[in-house]
């Protein structure tokens, strides 16, 4: 089947996704999850029209309506629904998002270009944080 007649990757991940986390403590949440896995390892930047920028994209302007001035964070909206949101964060090189929690949620993340570093933390019961 041509490619053009096919539902879009990204469109196979977001209907994934709404099925897998529809029922999170279903039976058959581990199946479902591991499917969403697989999409999410064939997205690639091409599918979400992304290119990385170069220097000469900040210098030059890159045709951006902030004169050139890229921001250190910036987010991609695709699509929300009541189980799951999913989006693409667009970091410049060397930035970093502030240390924050999602309570109750599950994430997934994907690496489209570039290397990401994640600090993971606990917080300690308030019996164990209290000092001797």
């Amino acid at each position: 089947m041509p490619r053009d007649n096919m539902a879009s990757l990204i469109q196979r991940v977001a209907r994934q996704a709404r099925i897998t986390f529809r029922s999170p403590a279903g039976p058959t949440f581990g199946e479902n999850l591991y499917r969403l896995q697989q999409l999410l390892d064939e997205v690639r930047a091409e599918d979400l029209h992304l290119a990385p920028r170069g220097p000469s994209a900040t210098a030059a302007g890159g045709g951006l309506p902030w004169s050139g001035v890229v921001p250190p964070v910036s987010y991609m909206h695709i699509c929300e629904t009541e189980s799951f949101s999913m989006g693409v964060f667009l970091l410049r090189s060397g930035a970093c998002i502030p240390l924050h929690d999602h309570p109750g949620m599950n994430g997934m993340l994907k690496v489209l270009y570039g290397t990401l570093r994640i600090a993971c933390l606990d917080t300690l019961p308030p019996a164990a944080a209290a000092p001797p």
